[in-house]
């Protein structure tokens, strides 16, 4: 199998790296999602980057990583590739429990895809 050209991929913290079931102040974190973590690790081991984005300060998410052994290269940002906005992070793909896919669908569709959605979580 051909080996597939690096990319960085972006991943949500809370609710996808971090287990979550809503806010419970800053100082409380979820455990890791060892699924995510799996794949974070096999992506790595691709060749890839990793990048995590969340509202959580980067020292905060630094720690987390540390602590349960998450390889990642950056947190809130990619040094790599600037953007003309640094409040998004540049990256191949985005992993987040709060996401709709846009992909082409109609006006009403959306709109409908939007007010139905619910992350897994809750």
């Amino acid at each position: 199998m051909k080996k597939p050209k690096p990319r960085t991929y972006a991943f949500d913290f809370d609710g996808v790296i971090a287990h979550y079931n809503g806010f419970k102040g800053a100082k409380h974190v979820g455990k890791p999602n060892a699924k995510i973590v799996d794949a974070i690790r096999l992506l790595k081991e691709r060749g890839h980057k990793i990048l995590i984005y969340s509202t959580r300060a980067s020292a905060q998410l630094r720690a987390y990583c540390k602590e349960h052994g998450i390889p990642v290269d950056y947190f809130n940002k990619n040094p790599n590739l600037r953007g003309a906005n640094p409040g998004k992070p540049i990256a191949s793909v985005y992993v987040d429990d709060r996401a709709i896919t846009y992909r082409g669908q109609s006006a009403k569709k959306l709109i409908e895809d939007m007010e139905n959605f619910r992350p897994y979580w809750k």
